[in-house]
């Protein structure tokens, strides 16, 4: 049995019944609750669930968020950025409300540009809330699998930040079907070749790696083999594995070389993947609509409607 505690709000999942009935009893006992049955809304995530797997989506936080900037009967836009805008610091443009910026910033768990906002950054958080009219209705499908096995994505830019010339990190991991784990960050330092780029990428991911494996083997799902973690670098998994190329990694940190430890010791197991096949692709960069969509869709986010049973 897992037990979800935020505040006075829980959620029991398990497959043994008659434990969780006992625990509702016992709960019932010493404190005031109502057993709202299954859970379909907890927290902004909407819960769909069904014989062919349960569907996320945050509809309603997402309508919510349009009417706070009244932009609820706003045109729609296929990707939330630009493919070739390049945003800075200082673009010459009228400053814009920085309230109302961070305010929509904010709602989307963003941070860029948040000290002095031109009317260009308002404009790119309003793209992404045309974005989010269109795509309101878009969740995480997770199917059922009949194996749990750990899935990684690593990549990232190179130089993307026009004002410092860092680079982005993103990766994303599957567990069975369906994302539920992702980031997307820009690098402290500034990487000297493509390779340094996504090999700090490749190390945030194997920081994630390592947690989500503890965690997954505290629920009961330990990963007895290295959890493979998908790159499109073939420069990066010999740097991982070939101590011969360690001559030319001297200027890298020091703790990016972490990825190497946690390869020899077979907690990640680096392995190349086609950059057409680089789900983390999403997280480093603008895409045109064709390609974000077939990235989007891979992650576990198809174009579908799901008929809730009860």
């Amino acid at each position: 049995m897992i037990l979800s505690l935020y505040v006075d709000d829980l959620i029991i999942t398990g497959n043994n019944e008659a434990m969780i009935a006992d625990f509702k009893k016992h709960m019932k006992q010493e404190f005031e609750m109502t057993d709202l049955g299954l859970m379909n809304f907890f927290l902004g995530l909407e819960v769909k669930q069904t014989r062919e797997g349960i569907y996320i989506t945050q509809r309603k936080y997402a309508e919510a968020i349009l009417k706070r900037f009244k932009m609820d009967k706003c045109k729609v836009m296929s990707t939330p950025l630009a493919i070739n805008e390049k945003l800075s610091k200082e673009d010459g443009a009228e400053k814009a409300d920085p309230s109302t910026y961070r305010g929509i910033v904010g709602c989307f768990l963003l941070s860029r540009f948040m000290q002095s906002p031109s009317q260009l950054h308002h404009s790119a958080a309003k793209r992404v809330l045309r974005y989010l009219k269109g795509t309101k209705e878009l969740g995480i499908w997770y199917k059922p699998t009949k194996t749990s096995e750990l899935v990684g994505y690593s990549d990232s830019d190179w130089g993307g930040s026009i004002d410092d010339m860092k680079s982005t990190s993103g990766y994303a991991f599957t567990l069975g079907s369906g994302i539920f784990s992702w980031q997307s960050q820009k690098q402290d330092n500034v990487a000297q070749s493509t390779a340094e780029a996504e090999y700090i990428a490749a190390c945030a991911a194997v920081n994630q790696a390592i947690w989500l494996r503890k965690v997954l083997k505290y629920m009961g799902k330990e990963q007895f083999t290295s959890t493979r973690l998908l790159c499109d670098s073939m420069y990066v998994i010999a740097i991982a594995k070939n101590p011969a190329c360690h001559k030319r990694t001297k200027h890298f940190k020091i703790k990016y070389h972490f990825v190497r430890a946690s390869q020899r010791e077979g907690e990640i197991n680096l392995e190349y993947c086609p950059t057409q096949e680089q789900l983390a692709d999403i997280f480093t960069k603008a895409w045109p609509k064709q390609k974000f969509e077939e990235l989007r869709s891979k992650l576990g986010m198809p174009e579908l409607s799901v008929k809730e049973e009860c």
